[in-house]
């Protein structure tokens, strides 16, 4: 059963996705303050890995684009990816390195290995995270660190999105928010724009439509995180009397910026996360009753599931 702190943690998390919650942003830097660039690396790594594939999905739900007639969509598309059991925790062994730089007790110059674990940003949110030094396989002291924010399976994410249709067999899409102070943090901004263009416009017999695109956008929290993620992709979809059925293929990347002061000593840690993840399938189904309700599901070397909810005309 989820805790009341578990689900405040969750909300977090998305709200950090869509720069909607000052506190969200303090609360996680206060947690990285206390441990170092290599422990945060770890202890961040579902997220940064699950964050460009979250921005990535949910950017089509149709292959169909009007050649001559407008048309406008705005809406809020949700993603979520799906994370491992083994991605709950961590283990970094760092070899001959100085101890001294880890626990000042130690005289400078004092080699040892250091062993640092726990659980990660969606593990336990009630156990207690360490580093441990060994001099020869024999350990020498032991901290507590830093507890998980949200124990849980699925990295969330929300954004609004709108496009814009109908010249040429063109679609351009935009996400965007305002931006948000977060007081010492800085201000957050979310962006990303897009086109595409159905292959329809010059093969109108085909019995499917097909178009093909491209994504770009970015995400800022203040001085924390900086991501930009890019898709360039394919789709084709069917269209029934209530009901769209769709798929797609996609080439991506994505790129996490992670910068911070490490209480410890008041220096900066800043650190670059690439994705994981370059290519992925897309399979989904949009309703269409009223508004367009769509989900998905994108499986690459991570699985992400969408939904969407489109309002247009």
């Amino acid at each position: 059963m989820t805790t009341p702190r578990g689900r405040r943690a969750a909300l977090i998390l998305a709200a950090l996705a869509i720069a909607a919650a000052p506190a969200a942003a303090e609360e996680l830097e206060g947690l990285l303050e206390d441990v170092t660039g290599e422990y945060a690396q770890a202890y961040l790594a579902p997220f940064t890995h699950s964050f460009g594939p979250n921005l990535n999905g949910g950017i089509f739900h149709t292959a169909a684009i009007p050649r001559s007639r407008l048309t406008i969509e705005f809406g809020v598309k949700a993603t979520a990816t799906h994370l491992a059991e083994e991605d709950q925790s961590f283990q970094t062994v760092i070899e001959n390195v100085d101890l001294s730089d880890y626990d000042n007790t130690f005289a400078s110059g004092t080699m040892g290995d250091i062993v640092m674990s726990g659980p990660t940003v969606f593990g336990d949110d009630e156990a207690m995270g360490s580093v441990a030094g060994y001099i020869n396989g024999v350990q020498v002291f032991s901290q507590e660190t830093i507890e998980g924010l949200v124990k849980t399976r699925y990295s969330p994410m929300a954004v609004p999105q709108a496009s814009l249709a109908g010249i040429a067999g063109l679609r351009a899409t935009v996400r965007w928010l305002p931006e948000v102070d977060l007081g010492e943090i800085g201000k957050t901004k979310v962006f990303g724009y897009g086109l595409q263009w159905g292959i329809n416009t010059v093969a109108p017999t085909l019995p499917i439509d097909i178009m093909v695109g491209f994504f770009n956008q970015t995400v800022e929290v203040g001085t924390l995180i900086e991501t930009d993620a890019s898709s360039m992709f394919v789709a084709a979809s069917k269209a029934f009397p209530l009901a769209t059925i769709y798929a797609g293929y996609a080439k991506e990347d994505a790129e996490t910026d992670i910068a911070y002061t490490y209480g410890g000593d008041d220096s900066a840690v800043a650190f670059t996360v690439e994705g994981t993840q370059e290519s992925r399938f897309t399979v989904g189904a949009t309703l269409n009753v009223l508004a367009k309700l769509n989900v998905e599901m994108g499986h690459g070397d991570l699985t992400t599931y969408t939904a969407g909810l489109m309002f247009g005309f």
